[in-house]
C-alpha cells in the first residue's frame, strides 16, 4: 500500500478515473458529460449521483493547481440530468505559497448545480497519527451484500458499478420498520467493481454514502437528500475496499446531521466526510 497524500495530480484526467473531466492546459474551466453510468434514480428519473458532482469538482482543482485537497465543502443548488454537459468554472482567490484557497462552480447552461471551495496543499511536517481507528468488523468476503438504493434503478446507471458489503450483527440488513433504530451509527464496505485510482474523486464518492446510514437510522425508507457535503483528506492509501463508518448524529424539522469516517482495507484513515440532509419520516413496510 502506498501514501500518496504528499504526491500532486498529473495534468489532465487519469484514463481510469470513474468521472472524465475534458480541459485545455491551463484553463479555468473543465467540463463533464453526465453519461448514465454517473446516475443514480429509478426509471425515468436519473440524475448524476452527489458524490460524482463533488468527486469533479475536486478533481478539476487538483488537476488545475496541481496540489492534493486537505479540506474540501460542497452546496448543492440542483440536478443534473443523464447527457447533460456540466461545466466547472475554477476560481483560485487564495494562490498561497504551500496552501492555496480555491472554488468551483458547477454550471449547466445558465442553472448553477453546485458551489464547491477547497483548501489544497503540502506542509512539510513530519507528524503523521490518526486517533480515530477502524471498527473492528469481518472482512468484506465475511459480509452479507447490502442494497445500495432499494427502490430501484434505472439499469446501466452507477449503483451497477459499485459494491456494498455490510458488517453482521447490530448493523445488519433489516426489513423496514417504521421506527427510529436504536443507533445512527453503520459500518459497511465500499468498492467500485472497476480499478480505480484512489484518488480524491473516490474518496469523495463514497463520502456521499452517509444518507445510507441516515435510511437505517430512521428504520428504512429514503433516507435524505444531500444539501451539501464535506470532505477532509488525511491521506490516499490504494486499497480494493473502503471500510465506511458512519454515524447519524439527529434529525430536527426535516433535516438530519451525519458524518462518516473512510478506512483503507489495512485500516488507515483516510479521510472524514460530513453532510446535512433533507429527511423523510421512516415507513413501514405494508
Amino acid at each position: 500500500m502506498t501514501d500518496q497524500n504528499a504526491s500532486t495530480t498529473p495534468q489532465g484526467a487519469s484514463p481510469s478515473r470513474l468521472m472524465r473531466l475534458e480541459a485545455t492546459p491551463g484553463a479555468s474551466r473543465q467540463s463533464l458529460i453526465a453519461d448514465r453510468r454517473l446516475c443514480v434514480g429509478p426509471p425515468g428519473n436519473v440524475f448524476v449521483f452527489g458524490g460524482v458532482l463533488f468527486g469533479s469538482a475536486l478533481a478539476a482543482l487538483e488537476d488545475h493547481l496541481q496540489r492534493p485537497v486537505v479540506w474540501s465543502t460542497i452546496q448543492f443548488l440542483g440536478p443534473v440530468r443523464a447527457e447533460e454537459v456540466l461545466a466547472l468554472d475554477i476560481e483560485v482567490p487564495g494562490p498561497g505559497r504551500t496552501i492555496s484557497q480555491a472554488r468551483v462552480i458547477g454550471r449547466v447552461r445558465d442553472r448553477e448545480i453546485f458551489l464547491a471551495s477547497a483548501a489544497l496543499g503540502v506542509r512539510d511536517e513530519p507528524l503523521d497519527h490518526a486517533w480515530d481507528q477502524a471498527p473492528e468488523v469481518p472482512p468484506p468476503e465475511a459480509c452479507e451484500t447490502a442494497k445500495l438504493w432499494p427502490h430501484g434503478q434505472e439499469p446501466g446507471t452507477l449503483l451497477e458499478t459499485l459494491e456494498m458489503r455490510i458488517a453482521p450483527g447490530a448493523f445488519a440488513e433489516v426489513e423496514p420498520t417504521g421506527k427510529l433504530a436504536d443507533s445512527g451509527r453503520t459500518v459497511f464496505w465500499v468498492r467500485a467493481r472497476q480499478d480505480l485510482p484512489m484518488d480524491v474523486s473516490v474518496l469523495a464518492l463514497f463520502g456521499d454514502f452517509t444518507p445510507y446510514a441516515l435510511s437505517k437510522a430512521l428504520g428504512g425508507g429514503l433516507g435524505g437528500v444531500s444539501l451539501d457535503n464535506t470532505l477532509r483528506v488525511l491521506r490516499r492509501i490504494e486499497t480494493d475496499w473502503i471500510l465506511c463508518d458512519a454515524r447519524i448524529q439527529g434529525i430536527r424539522s426535516g433535516f438530519a446531521h451525519g458524518d462518516i469516517r473512510l478506512f483503507a482495507r489495512t485500516g488507515e484513515l483516510m479521510a472524514i466526510g460530513g453532510q446535512s440532509m433533507n429527511a423523510w419520516p421512516p415507513r413501514a413496510k405494508a
